[in-house]
């Protein structure tokens, strides 16, 4: 056994010697194939040694390199330098163009002038042709001129002549006076022909007596001339004066009118108004030359169209609210900047002065609004890109389980309501609807909310978008002050969207509901009992529903002064809705004691206090739905 014990041992001891001795022989031959390869590296390197040192260069041609490549790093060095002073020319130069490009905007601005060159050429035509028709003006002028001389003759034969018309027809009328009393005499003394002497005497009779009733009328007759030719004359002064006051007013309106022209011609007036230069007549300038009705005709036309396009005045303007606006502008003025209040023509005008010189705030606005609209463009695409990431996904899908959470609530409340009534078996229903007066970007939101984000499709989604950056746009105009975080809450608060409507339905009538108003019918005790109705009935459901993510969270509510002006057979009825509801309360009120049948359990503590002593003492009181019972200290 021990033999076998041995060389068994020495068969084991003999692998182990061969396996480790194989070891070493394969790590030998590792070494070898090492050395193999570093004796072959070394003899290529002894190789690459021989051939450079049989290829090494001469002498004379290593020094020329040598000098070539000095020389041409002398020569870079230069380059460099000159590029270096080059860079610094051109930035030089870039910073001085830009400080011309800024005053030349700045003088531009100050001017009343555009800064873009095409636009320049187009102002520098335009005063070449100003300019050609003030020639042409002036010699139309002068050759007026010339032409009034002639005229003043012209003037002076035709007053002449029409002197002569009026002698010749005051003549004229002396004359025709004449004639027509000699022709009245004629026809008298034809129709005395033929006549008989008694027929003479009694027309001459008739004559006498018609010209007695002359003679007396006379005096009369010559009162009331004299009364007419007084009113006329007080008339023809009237009419002269007020003829002349007509003419003071239309002078007055049409040099009003010139005041009018002289603040449209002023870029800085009418951009400071606002106004639309299109919707102004083409032709503002006054005619001279035409009658005074057409310039005030000319002129109404023109105030019209100001003010339509100024549109309705928000508020009287005085000069203490200008004065204030400016304090307030310089106040808000960054360093550098300054206002000042010019008048000119009784109109005041605000400018900006800055290193450059003075601006036109309305202009300087009209810079800053075109640059905030392209930062708004800008931030709109960003906007966008975060609606489609957030607004329109997380928050859209949690705005919309929002909605969908409360419509489920309302119909949870409704279930719950459904089982309670008073004692006259009245009960409460509520419908939660859009309100009537929302808008239709608010009806299309809801539409689209209803379904969650990953059920809509690309075109709703992008509808959706749409209608809720018009929201926010909404909300930022109507107030510009807030911040982003106030404008979303504004644009998407659902709660203003939609308004609860109550209705009783009653035991008695099933099917049959009245929308509970002022005049619904029911006593004011009725309508607290109802009102209470809904309380519990609400507190119960949102409670129900917050267990369903904090299970221990209490189901308490507080009445301050409970079922006042409630009877008292209802105060039970009420109490026993709480417990129904499973809820717990705590009531405060002067003559409740809450010792009611229908609650089976109930601490009371009585608060009892002397109107001569400091502090209150209370009395603790247990309810076990038949008796009550004092808790001792």
């Amino acid at each position: 056994m021990v033999r076998q014990l041995r060389s068994e041992l020495r068969r084991r001891l003999g692998r182990c010697i061969l396996a480790e001795l194989e070891e070493r022989l394969t790590q030998t031959r590792q070494r070898l194939t090492d050395a193999r390869h570093e004796l072959a590296e070394a003899d290529t390197r002894r190789r690459a040694l021989r051939r450079a040192e049989q290829d090494f260069p001469r002498v004379r041609g290593l020094a020329n390199a040598w000098s070539r490549t000095h020389s041409d790093e002398r020569a870079l060095h230069d380059l460099t330098a000159k590029a270096t002073r080059a860079a610094r020319s051109a930035e030089e130069a870039r910073a001085l163009a830009v400080a011309a490009r800024a005053e030349a905007d700045a003088t531009a601005t100050a001017h009343d002038l555009p800064s873009d060159p095409a636009e320049l050429e187009r102002v520098r035509t335009a005063l070449a042709a100003l300019l050609t028709g003030i020639g042409h003006l002036h010699r139309a002028v002068g050759s007026t001129g010339e032409r009034l001389g002639a005229h003043h003759a012209d003037a002076e034969r035709y007053e002449r002549a029409l002197n002569d018309r009026l002698a010749t027809e005051e003549n004229y009328r002396l004359r025709l006076t004449g004639l027509r009393t000699a022709q009245q005499d004629l026809h008298t003394r034809e129709e005395a022909i033929g006549a008989t002497e008694d027929e003479i005497l009694t027309r001459d009779q008739e004559t006498r007596q018609r010209i007695a009733h002359a003679v007396q009328a006379v005096p009369a007759a010559r009162r009331t001339r004299d009364e007419l030719h007084d009113l006329r004359v007080r008339a023809e002064e009237e009419e002269k004066r007020l003829r002349g006051d007509l003419a003071d007013q239309e002078a007055a309106v049409i040099d009003t009118g010139s005041i009018l022209r002289g603040a449209l011609g002023r870029p800085e007036v009418v951009r400071g108004a606002g106004l639309d230069r299109s919707a102004l007549p083409e032709d503002v300038a006054d005619d001279p030359g035409s009658d005074v009705r057409s310039r005030l005709r000319a002129l109404q036309d023109l105030a019209d169209a100001v003010e339509q396009a100024l549109g309705r005045p928000k508020g009287e303007v005085s000069d203490s609210t200008l004065l204030n606006r400016h304090t307030d502008l310089r106040d808000q003025l960054a360093g550098g900047f300054d206002a000042q209040m010019e008048e000119r023509d009784g109109i005041k005008v605000c400018r900006l002065i800055d290193d450059h010189g003075s601006h036109d705030v309305a202009a300087v606005g009209e810079r800053i609004a075109v640059q905030a609209a392209e930062a708004r463009g800008r931030l709109t695409e960003r906007e966008r890109e975060v609606f489609q990431r957030f607004l329109t996904g997380e928050l859209g899908d949690h705005l919309s389980a929002q909605v969908v959470t409360a419509a489920n609530l309302v119909v949870a409340l409704n279930g719950t309501l459904r089982t309670v009534r008073t004692s006259h078996g009245l009960g409460v229903e509520l419908l939660w609807k859009l309100d009537e007066d929302v808008d239709a970007d608010v009806r299309a939101a809801v539409e689209l909310l209803r379904s969650p984000s990953s059920l809509r499709t690309r075109e709703q989604t992008e509808q959706l978008l749409e209608v809720l950056q018009r929201r926010i746009e909404d909300a930022r105009r109507a107030d510009p002050s807030a911040g982003y975080a106030a404008h979303l809450r504004t644009a998407l608060d659902y709660r203003d969207w939609f308004r609860f409507h109550t209705f009783v339905v009653e035991d008695a009538a099933p099917g049959r509901r009245r929308k509970l108003t002022g005049r619904t019918g029911l006593s004011q005790g009725e309508q607290r009992v109802l009102s209470y109705l809904v309380l519990f009935a609400a507190a119960a459901a949102h409670f129900t529903s917050l267990a369903e993510s904090a299970p221990h969270a209490p189901r308490l509510i507080l009445l301050d002064d409970a079922f006042a002006k409630v009877d008292e057979p209802t105060h039970g009825r009420l109490g026993r809705i709480l417990v129904d509801l499973d809820l717990d309360f705590v009531l405060t009120s002067e003559r409740l004691m809450g010792n009611w049948p229908e609650v089976p359990s109930l601490h009371i503590y009585e608060c009892l206090r002397d109107p001569h002593a400091r502090g209150v003492a209370t009395l603790h009181y247990t309810w076990n739905g038949r008796h009550r019972r004092l808790v001792s200290v």
